[in-house]
């Protein structure tokens, strides 16, 4: 496809060792590297004072040290995906980024087309009812937000490395069809989203959702060559999603506003949803025009 020839950039270096046999033994590796470290990290974290206190938050990111902990905690996958690179692939976890000039170009150009656009979206005023109200005092938000940025910044940057720098790459490095490079990660993006028990009914449209962002990141990644643009995009969502709005009582632990209403509170929810796919399309097409050659 032409407008993916920049593709290349990436798939060449990963073409070599490419084969489905390496890349299955790759994720394997991965998988179980993460597992074995997670087991250990959460094991020597039930042994600190916090552990009691903390626990229930988890779930529900209602504690801000809880969602640093399990932002901080994508530094376990991200290293295992750093030995998979290395011992299946015999190639550095940074390569996955792309030319680190081109990445850091398009990261930039990315950003300053979708901050603010999602800014605006945020500042449009919201029906009657549903409002955000405040969650905390903006001086202990901004004390908050400098440790909060570098982790989210690792969060999106790994699962960019993960799903669009690795699967995705060594996919299309060894297959032609989308529908296999693009389609495969995004789907299973999507599904490691899924979660009936917290969203019921609309935990299909929210998984949903989650493997429209990953088309779109797909498609970005594609025609960049890098991953900046991907990266850039997941960062602001993120950083809008944890830091600036979040429902009432679900991840709101570092957020400056609430939602009034909860991932319970089925039609509000699915009302929310499809705002955030035209957000999500909306910031899609931003970040190609910003990357356009």
């Amino acid at each position: 496809m032409a407008g993916y020839r920049l593709h290349e950039v990436l798939l060449a270096p990963a073409r070599p060792t490419a084969q489905p046999a390496r890349l299955v033994g790759g994720v394997i590796l991965t998988v179980a590297g993460f597992m074995a470290m997670n087991v250990m990290f959460y094991q020597i974290l039930q042994q600190t004072p916090l552990w009691d206190e903390l626990r229930p938050a988890f779930s529900d990111g209602t504690d801000y040290r809880a969602i640093w902990i399990m932002l901080g905690n994508f530094a376990l996958l991200l290293s295992a995906l750093g030995i998979a690179m290395q011992m299946v692939h015999n190639r550095p976890l940074l390569a996955l980024l792309g030319p680190r000039k081109l990445f850091l170009f398009d990261a930039r150009r990315v950003l300053r087309r979708v901050m603010p656009l999602f800014l605006l979206v945020f500042l449009i005023p919201s029906p009657a009812g549903l409002a955000p109200d405040w969650n905390m005092a903006l001086a202990q938000w901004l004390i908050l937000v400098p440790f909060t940025l570098p982790l989210i910044l690792l969060q999106v940057g790994t699962e960019e490395l993960l799903f669009r720098g690795y699967l995705q790459t060594h996919l299309a490095a060894r297959f032609r069809s989308p529908l296999v490079w693009m389609v495969l990660p995004s789907g299973l993006f999507a599904y490691l989203h899924y979660d009936p028990e917290t969203f019921g009914p609309n935990a299909v449209a929210m998984a949903g959702l989650t493997g429209l962002f990953a088309l779109a990141a797909a498609d970005l990644t594609a025609r960049a060559g890098n991953l900046g643009p991907a990266v850039a995009l997941h960062f602001v969502n993120n950083v809008f999603a944890i830091l600036i709005t979040g429902m009432d009582g679900y991840w709101d632990g570092l957020a400056l506003f609430t939602l009034p209403f909860d991932p319970s509170d089925v039609e509000t929810v699915r009302q929310g949803l499809m705002l955030e796919a035209l957000v999500i399309l909306c910031g899609w097409l931003a970040a190609r025009i910003a990357i356009r050659r």
